[in-house]
């Protein structure tokens, strides 16, 4: 009689829900999310793996906890061993980010990039030489090699990967991230916003520097002294409530400055109230997939030239690029509050690019990378 075939996945990623059960809301976590209802959907058991120490079923997925360990080159390794060591009844492993895939690998795994992770000069990798650089690279090149392959979801890291180390090509596949359009659409009217104040500018982004917070907050006290008809909302989640409360303050101190943070069934609605969307971000951005939702509901973005948004947006043609500062960020809003026309524009021709980019296709093309590395017709 043969014998059964074991459909349990685990999920090793760092850091999904907190103690509290606190959930970021960022672009990852609604990956993960899509992941593993796909997962489940295909008639797999996926489990998700995380720093933590409780066990927990949150929103029908099952999550473990596990200690973190020492932190060394931008992975944890102590946690990587522990996942190892308590995953050997699972047939099949997917470690959520690739410094999460070192220093072992189960068999059978695969391994995601979200983007390339040390592309601005502030980051702690980008200072290393000598022999530390050597070390990273060694641990970075194992994830690549150990693992039965490597899902990247944009091709800013596929190239870098293929010019670093040829001939690994056929343990690499590009499956860029997706907006699901039943819930992403345009209002029915598309003039509905023209003509009509305030006019909103939506940074729908954590908290953080990287994602280019700092130079919003900048520009939108400049922008609301200048133009009464202008009004910032920020809409993130913080690392931590003191992050929060932070932002809470920075806004009750600038007006028309707001704000405020949706859960994931209310985000739809923000990106249809808005006018124009920044995504500023100064680096390690995949195929955002904030762009993509802003994209599907025909607003016009404003994107940092850095990893996968250049995949997504041409600039001046269904967007604008712009290398990261205020004064880069200020100008490209102001051009865009200045013409309403090239806002439908930019607007429509996103529309019409996030065509390539459906949550159908993405299943697709993941269902097909799991057959080829698991066997089976994906059930």
């Amino acid at each position: 009689m043969p014998m059964k075939l074991n459909r349990k996945v685990a999920i090793l990623t760092s850091i999904f829900v907190t103690e509290n059960d606190r959930i970021m809301f960022s672009g990852a976590d609604r990956y993960l999310v899509h992941l593993y209802g796909l997962l489940e959907e295909l008639g797999y058991e996926p489990c998700v793996w995380q720093v933590g120490s409780e066990a927990r079923v949150l929103n029908g997925m099952k999550i473990q906890g596990l200690p973190k360990g020492n932190a060394e080159y931008g992975g944890l390794p102590d946690l990587n061993i522990q996942f190892f060591e308590h995953t050997v009844g699972y047939g099949q492993a997917i470690y959520f980010a690739l410094p999460l895939a070192f220093p072992r690998v189960r068999p059978r795994s695969i391994v995601i990039s979200h983007g390339i992770g040390w592309d601005y000069p502030a980051h702690p990798w980008s200072t290393l030489s000598g022999p530390l650089k050597d070390e990273w690279l060694r641990r970075l090149h194992y994830a690549v090699t150990a693992s039965d392959l490597v899902v990247s979801v944009d091709t800013n890291t596929v190239n870098w990967l293929r010019a670093t180390w040829p001939g690994y090509e056929h343990k690499q596949v590009y499956i860029p991230n997706f907006v699901d359009k039943e819930e992403f659409f345009p209002n029915k009217n598309s003039q509905d916003r023209q003509g009509r104040e305030p006019l909103i500018i939506l940074y729908p982004r954590r908290l953080t520097w990287i994602r280019g917070l700092d130079d919003v907050k900048v520009v939108a006290e400049r922008l609301t002294r200048r133009y009464n008809f202008l009004e910032f909302h920020i809409v993130g989640r913080g690392g931590t409530d003191d992050a929060e409360a932070k932002m809470h303050r920075w806004a009750e101190e600038n007006p028309r400055c707001l704000y405020y943070w949706v859960s994931m069934e209310n985000i739809a609605d923000l990106y249809r109230k808005s006018d124009i969307v920044l995504i500023p971000t100064r680096g390690a951005e995949g195929t955002s997939l904030s762009c993509l939702e802003a994209m599907a509901c025909a607003k016009p973005v404003i994107c940092g030239h850095v990893g996968g948004l250049t995949d997504l947006v041409i600039d001046k043609y269904n967007g604008i690029l712009i290398n990261v500062s205020p004064e880069t960020l200020e100008a490209a809003i102001e051009s865009l509050i200045a013409s309403p026309e090239m806002r439908q524009t930019l607007g429509r021709r996103a529309l019409e690019t996030v065509e390539a980019f459906s949550l159908e296709r993405w299943k697709a093309k993941w269902a097909e990378a799991l057959t080829g590395v698991w066997g089976g017709d994906g059930r």
